[in-house]
C-alpha cells in the first residue's frame, strides 16, 4: 500500500516547532478507503474546491506518482504530492498538486520532501520535471528556484482565468545533485 523511499534528516524534525517521529516519504501503491479519504481531506483542507476527489485520486494512484509525508506508525498526513507523465514528454513528469500543511510550512519540510521525491523520479529514469507556480507565490518560487534549481522557462498570461498567472518552471534531473 505505502512503499517508504526516503526519510527526512533528523535534524530537520529535531528543529520542528511541533514534537513529531521520524517523518518518512512513501509512494502511495495502492489504497484502502480510509487512506483515500484522508488523500483527499488532506487536498481538500489545502486546495479547498479544487481539491482532488476520489474521482480523480484513483486513477492517480492507479497510473501516476502519489507520494505522501507523514510520520513513521501514524496515520496523519504532513505533505502530499501528485505527479504524472508528460503525454508529449515521456521523460518528464509534471508536479501536478504538491503541499505541505500549515503547520508545518517555512520549516524546510517542503524543501527535503521534494528532495525525495525528486530522487526517486531520477531512480525511476526521469530527465526532468516541470510544474506551475503562482507568479504571486513567493515563498514557492523560493523553494523551487532558489532552492531546488528551477528554472522559469514561460510565465503563461490568464492560465487558470483572468488575473490567474503561471510560471513554468522546470528542473534537469540530469544535472540534480542534492
Amino acid at each position: 500500500m505505502l512503499e517508504e523511499i526516503g526519510r527526512l534528516p533528523r535534524r530537520v524534525i529535531d528543529n520542528l516547532d511541533s514534537d513529531v517521529g521520524n517523518l518518512k516519504v512513501y509512494q502511495v501503491q495502492d489504497y484502502n478507503l480510509k487512506l483515500l479519504n484522508r488523500m483527499v481531506n488532506f487536498g481538500q483542507d489545502i486546495f479547498g474546491e479544487l481539491g482532488m476527489d476520489e474521482w480523480g485520486l484513483v486513477p492517480q494512484i492507479r497510473h501516476g506518482n502519489v507520494f505522501v509525508l507523514k510520520e513513521e506508525n501514524r496515520q496523519r498526513l504532513i505533505g502530499f504530492a501528485i505527479l504524472m507523465r508528460e503525454w508529449e514528454n515521456p521523460n518528464t513528469a509534471y508536479l501536478f498538486d504538491y503541499a505541505i500543511i500549515e503547520e508545518f510550512q517555512g520549516q524546510g519540510l517542503g524543501y527535503h520532501f521534494l528532495v525525495t521525491i525528486c530522487r526517486n523520479l531520477v531512480e525511476q529514469g526521469f530527465k526532468s520535471v516541470t510544474l506551475t507556480v503562482d507568479v504571486n507565490n513567493p515563498p514557492a518560487i523560493k523553494l523551487y528556484k532558489e532552492k531546488l534549481g528551477f528554472e522559469i522557462v514561460e510565465h503563461r498570461k490568464d492560465e487558470y482565468g483572468k488575473g490567474h498567472d503561471r510560471y513554468i518552471m522546470e528542473l534537469d534531473l540530469e544535472t540534480f545533485t542534492k
